[in-house]
């Protein structure tokens, strides 16, 4: 007996006799075992959504009697819209045979699906009169993100209805961060460090987890510097080496950035922001007005009570977090319009 564990786009073979599909939960919604999935559901369909021919024994095991055609594999959330941030699937595939004990076995990678309202597994062809090949199509499993970043990017993935973004729709992701002296209690009270969080988030789909271009300007310019994911929001975690100045000029930061990808101003408000294609505002305030403002395009985060860490505060509140999703990729012409889920 052999198990075969795929991740990224690997394949391995299966007998050309009928397979079982076993899918086991485990995260927040609890662990599943012997087909109980705590709120996920297999599904099997051909090329294009056709029918395919499925035994279906429970929400978390499926038979497949002959595969004579392109099947794909999914999993969709069961009895809710979204999968529960940490969610995992665990996915298998074998004979169907419980006495053939020496029978190959595929397992693929653990994947997180928070935030998913979709996902596919795997897809099964025909290899020849003997065999099935089995080609995983999860990607590598997640990078680690802080909380706050790992709330952003699963709000991401349920706004567009998939895991990733396609290689052709990666966009860059670039991060511009108002450095004027009124921004200086917000660095303090930790808002920036969380607005960079969410802004990793989003990097981690739209630019296939490339690292953002950071811009700080300040008195002595505006510096550019590029950060991963976990780091984003540590970075600016600490008031900017440049100090903080008067008359901050945030619009000759933004301008070297590609129109085309996606920049996020983090700012007190958006007068210093011309907001144009590819430039979005998210706004550090209590205050609901400076959306109501013509050609404002963004989103508004609220600071949190006195005395209570801007990431503490967000990281408690993963609705806020895929609001303030939600905005940014609305402002941004990004919804589900960018395809269907992977």
């Amino acid at each position: 007996m052999a198990t075969f564990v795929l991740d990224g786009k690997a394949s391995a073979e299966l007998p050309r006799r009928p397979i079982a599909v076993t899918l086991i939960v485990a995260g927040s919604v609890g662990i599943g075992d012997g087909g109980q999935t705590g709120g996920a559901r297999l599904l099997a369909q051909g090329r294009g959504g056709r029918t395919v021919r499925v035994v279906q024994h429970t929400a978390g095991l499926l038979i497949l009697p002959r595969v004579d055609e392109e099947t794909v594999v999914s999993a969709v959330p069961d009895g809710r819209d979204r999968f529960d941030q940490g969610t995992v699937l665990h996915v298998t595939l074998g004979p169907d045979d419980p006495a053939d004990m020496g029978a190959d076995v595929i397992a693929l990678t653990p994947r997180d699906v928070s935030g998913l309202s979709f996902i596919e597994l795997a897809t099964l062809v025909p290899a020849g009169a003997a065999a099935v090949s089995v080609t995983t199509k999860l990607a590598v499993p997640d990078a680690p993100l802080p909380p706050v970043a790992a709330q952003a990017r699963a709000a991401c993935r349920g706004v567009l209805h998939r895991d990733q973004v396609d290689e052709d729709d990666q966009v860059s992701v670039g991060c511009v961060v108002d450095t004027s002296v009124s921004m200086a209690s917000l660095y303090a009270s930790g808002m920036v460090a969380a607005a960079g969080d969410i802004v990793a988030g989003l990097a981690a789909v739209l630019s296939g987890g490339q690292p953002v271009a950071l811009t700080t300007p300040g008195p002595s310019g505006a510096g550019q510097n590029a950060f991963s994911g976990g780091e984003l929001g540590e970075h600016l975690g600490r008031p900017p080496a440049s100090g903080f100045g008067y008359s901050v000029d945030v619009n000759a930061a933004i301008s070297p950035f590609d129109r085309s990808g996606l920049t996020v101003v983090v700012t007190h408000g958006t007068g210093v922001v011309d907001l144009n294609k590819g430039i979005v505002a998210l706004v550090l305030s209590d205050s609901t007005t400076v959306s109501a403002r013509p050609g404002f395009a963004g989103a508004i985060c609220p600071l949190p009570p006195p005395g209570v860490d801007g990431r503490e505060f967000l990281s408690g509140q993963p609705q806020l977090v895929s609001r303030v999703v939600a905005g940014l990729l609305a402002a941004s012409g990004r919804t589900g319009h960018l395809g269907a889920a992977r």
